[in-house]
């Protein structure tokens, strides 16, 4: 409740000076033969994607794992992200670690592997697309995106260089639940970046269509060079399904190309579309999950396999 109360705070702080009669008028006015396809073809690239996605990532990293076989913790995290998304990674978390007998510290440091790339993809995209379309924001500020792509590959370095010599350094390097870190490869970050990157690309395209469906033209440069900010406050773990700042982004970002009611509408019925389609993915697939969970819990979960796993991790 407190989160939604956040959200929605968000929401009425941006909608104060607009009147209820203006917002609902723009709403029946949206083309929802654009709109709802849109949104749904959104959905299904976030979907689909981030199954394959996390099949490969705990299949590089931990035990072979399949499209199939990610389906239904994927749905689960779907569903829990209509809490936020810190709470949805716990059913990754859990998936793995029941399925897969990997410590729990060592499953959510994966994830943060993969969000490690994610941030690459998106201060490379922003970076990119912002100097093609001169906006100024990018134009100002280049030097941040790109000194935090710096600090990164930093971090890439050093674990890909092996054991380093200095003994605090060698401690964090030895880390059991940093073994995404410690083990990828170059081919792995850019297969993991070569899923990803198709997935962010496909939502600049997406929003593109969503404006269309409630009259906003802008320019498609301009359209993908602000996706990676919208992706990014969309993003944060504070609200459901970037419910007040991906209003806020939007409202701000494209405010020269329609109304504050306009955007504002399309804004919002975004994330109800978010909300409604993942709504049947708890009275479904993620149900199954869960079930699954409740007997294995009953079975008695394998301790000897998870201590077997944790020493593994501490060998490698």
């Amino acid at each position: 409740m407190a989160i939604y109360g956040l959200a929605l705070g968000i929401i009425y702080y941006l909608a104060r000076d607009v009147p209820l009669n203006q917002l609902f008028a723009n709403l029946r006015l949206a083309r929802l033969w654009i709109f709802i396809p849109a949104c749904l073809g959104s959905f299904a690239i976030w979907f689909i994607g981030e199954t394959l996605l996390y099949s490969r990532l705990f299949t590089y990293f931990h035990s072979k794992t399949s499209f199939r076989e990610m389906i239904w913790p994927n749905a689960a995290q779907y569903f829990l992200q209509l809490v936020n998304l810190a709470v949805a990674g716990s059913a990754l978390v859990l998936f793995i670690h029941r399925r897969k007998a990997v410590p729990w510290l060592a499953g959510g440091m994966t994830l943060l592997f993969q969000a490690f790339i994610d941030l690459q993809i998106l201060l490379l995209f922003g970076l990119m697309a912002g100097l093609a379309d001169n906006y100024w924001l990018v134009r100002h500020y280049w030097f941040v995106p790109a000194a935090l792509l710096a600090l990164m590959w930093l971090i890439v370095w050093f674990f890909s260089r092996g054991r380093p010599a200095w003994r605090p350094l060698r401690w964090l390097y030895d880390r059991p639940s940093l073994i995404s870190f410690r083990q990828a490869s170059w081919a792995q970050y850019g297969k993991l970046a070569a899923i990803r990157a198709p997935i962010f690309a496909g939502q600049g395209v997406m929003l593109y269509f969503q404006m269309m469906g409630f009259g906003i033209v802008a320019p498609v440069a301009k359209v993908l060079s602000y996706t990676p900010i919208v992706l990014l406050f969309g993003g944060l773990p504070i609200t459901p399904v970037g419910l007040g700042p991906l209003q806020a982004v939007l409202v701000s970002g494209f405010h020269a190309f329609a109304t504050k009611a306009n955007l504002l509408a399309m804004a919002l019925s975004i994330s109800f579309m978010n909300i409604i389609f993942r709504i049947p993915m708890g009275l479904g697939s993620a149900g199954t999950f869960a079930r699954e969970v409740v007997e294995s819990e009953r079975e008695g979960f394998p301790e000897k396999a998870w201590r077997s796993g944790y020493r593994q991790a501490r060998r490698q």
